[in-house]
């Protein structure tokens, strides 16, 4: 009967430990992608699809869900699910990127990578974002905005063979060149990181 007792007491006391001392789960980079009007930015499904083959969660939503896309990421960022956020947009999703990037700075939470896509106007960057870059072939560029002090770089591609505002967020070379931007800001990929991208020769003047 003792002897019941005292194992039962053991058992109680290594499920405790267990429970208490188990490791918390690693929180993730969570990339967010915004496609333009009428959802036609389809390659950026592909592009998270990319994204969660390497082991970095990647979810896509329409331009007129930015606010849905910052609660989300308000959410997971407080519960320790998420600890870096990147947010990718085109057109019409890039605008909304830099939307959800605003919201996040009310509430206090930075974002490691902007990445916009031939955005539709000229956008300023909010002063929590880390590192953000546009690339774009005819339309908005990149602004830093109140406070911004990371890094910000415009890559003009009207040079680019091919190179418009649907191939800027379908072709494969693309993909390559924003995987390498978020595997450089510390977000893990299983198996290999994406090449990392030298950096780009300074605009030219317009």
């Amino acid at each position: 009967m003792h002897l019941r007792r005292l194992l039962s007491c053991v058992l109680v006391v290594l499920v405790l430990v267990l429970v208490n001392g188990a490791a918390p789960a690693e929180a993730r980079t969570q990339v967010y992608l915004l496609r333009g009007i009428f959802n036609a930015s389809v390659g950026l499904d592909a592009l998270a699809a990319k994204f969660r083959r390497m082991g970095v969660a990647a979810t896509v939503y329409g331009h007129g869900e930015s606010g849905s896309v910052a609660s989300e990421a308000i959410r997971d960022y407080r519960a320790h699910k998420v600890g870096s956020i990147v947010l990718i947009g085109h057109s019409l999703g890039a605008t909304a990127a830099v939307g959800v990037a605003e919201q996040l700075k009310n509430a206090g939470i930075p974002v490691s990578v902007l990445i916009t896509l031939d955005g539709a106007s000229t956008m300023a960057v909010p002063g929590n974002v880390r590192r953000a870059v546009n690339f774009h072939v005819d339309r908005g560029q990149i602004t830093p905005g109140p406070g911004f002090r990371g890094s910000l770089q415009n890559i003009n591609l009207n040079r680019v063979p091919g190179m418009d505002h649907m191939g800027i967020q379908a072709a494969p070379a693309m993909h390559r060149r924003i995987m390498g931007y978020v595997g450089g800001s510390g977000g893990t990929m299983r198996a290999h990181s994406a090449p990392q991208e030298a950096k780009p020769a300074a605009e030219p003047a317009s």
